[in-house]
Order: C-alpha cells, then structure tokens, then sequence
C-alpha cells in the first residue's frame, strides 16, 4: 500500500516540474509578445510551435497504439 502512494507523489525534481516551469515560461513569453506587439512570435512562433508540437504528442500515441495492437495480436 505505502508503494501505491509514493508512485501517486509529484517530483519537483524530475518531469512534473520541468512542466511546470515550462508553463510559467510560455505564459511570459505570450504575454511579452503580446505587450511589446510582437508580431513575429505571435503570428508565426506560436502558432507553428503549438503545430509542431500537438503532431509530435499525436505520433507518439499512435506509436504507443499500434504498438499496444501488435503485442496483443502475437
């Protein structure tokens, strides 16, 4: 039982607060381009890096599927 709730902890140290910190960093730089006018990052920056990444976040779920699928057909 103790070894289910250490696995439901959040780790500052490892992944969970990189995110963290990485959404504290997108919201300053939105809110620089916003403030300062700044054209680039807001027509061009975000939008293909928001892009990028949701495509990149959706292959690697159809990865994990189709490699999900695979091991359960054998």
């Amino acid at each position: 039982m103790s070894n289910q709730k250490n696995s439901l902890e959040i780790s500052w140290i490892g992944l969970d607060g990189f995110l963290v910190a990485l959404y504290f960093v997108l919201v300053g730089i939105i809110c620089y381009a916003i403030f300062r006018h700044n054209d680039f990052i807001i027509q061009y920056l975000l939008p293909y890096g928001f892009m990028i990444a949701v495509t990149g976040i959706f292959i690697n779920y159809l990865s994990l599927v189709f490699k999900f699928a695979k091991t359960k057909k054998e």
